[in-house]
């Protein structure tokens, strides 16, 4: 019995193993920027989910890569503007300004600039998103004492609901196996 359940169990490793990437439930990245400006006459908060290996909608080798996402959250001073689409473009360092390591900005211009820790791994045309905080300034929007504004963006890692689902099925399936075995004996 206990032989047999460990056999099976090494054959079922043994073909996750051999399983393609691309057969893998991806996991998504909750991203959530935030802009405030040093008086405190705007704020801004944004939330979105994008896949943590996306497929961009536009790149250009070593400079950067474009991902567009259909359900931006957007909160203004506030106030809830709902959701929105909108293009997320992440910019290789090595292009721009030269004291920066990394850049972000979105289609309406929010932006994060100066961070010294890569958002992103692999080419522009399949890239990794990296989880962490990382923190700059927004060049684009300034407060009334023409200072920009504090800029931060989180990435955190969830997994897709399809690969909890996934997991929990097998779970049972070796629970009824189990039942059954015991039933029986």
């Amino acid at each position: 019995m206990r032989r047999f359940f460990l056999g099976s169990a090494l054959v079922l490793f043994g073909l996750l193993l051999i399983t393609p990437l691309q057969l893998r439930a991806d996991g998504f990245d909750s991203f959530t920027f935030t802009d405030v400006a040093n008086d405190g006459s705007f704020s801004l908060v944004m939330t979105w989910q994008l896949p943590s290996s996306p497929t961009p909608v536009d790149s250009l080798p070593g400079e950067y890569f474009a991902v567009g996402a259909t359900d931006v959250h957007q909160v203004l001073n506030g106030i809830d503007l709902g959701l929105v689409p909108d293009i997320f473009y992440f910019v290789n360092p090595a292009i721009g300004d030269p004291s920066t390591s990394f850049q972000f900005f979105d289609l309406y211009g929010l932006s994060l600039w100066g961070n010294p820790n890569p958002m992103y791994s692999g080419p522009e045309s399949a890239p990794t998103f990296n989880a962490g905080t990382y923190s700059g300034l927004d060049l684009y929007n300034y407060d009334q004492s023409g200072a920009p504004g504090n800029a931060t963006l989180s990435i955190v890692s969830t997994p897709e609901p399809s690969s909890i689902l996934m997991l929990l099925v097998g779970f049972m399936a070796l629970a009824g196996v189990l039942l059954a075995k015991k039933a029986v004996a």
